[in-house]
């Protein structure tokens, strides 16, 4: 199993189990998205996950800001190495 973490606004970040094509959000016990402050933050928590890899997924709102959408917004995807 992967593990994605997507960033969001800059100081948002999900995670995601990934298996196959399946995506799934990762749920805390109260049944609401886990949130993290930082990558150090998901990192400490996933730590004892039993994760392949783990990838860090950040979408660029650079070009939307700037009126230039063309309704794909660019995506860096940077391996972890968290193992």
């Amino acid at each position: 199993m992967k593990l994605l973490i997507e960033s969001f606004e800059g100081d948002i970040y999900l995670g995601y189990q990934v298996l196959g094509n399946h995506k799934e959000l990762i749920k805390g016990d109260n049944q609401q998205p886990l949130k993290f402050s930082s990558l150090e933050h998901a990192k400490t928590h996933f730590t004892e996950g039993h994760y392949q890899s783990a990838t860090l997924i950040h979408c660029s709102t650079y070009d939307e800001m700037c009126g230039e959408h063309d309704g794909i917004s660019p995506t860096m995807e940077v391996d972890l190495g968290w193992k």
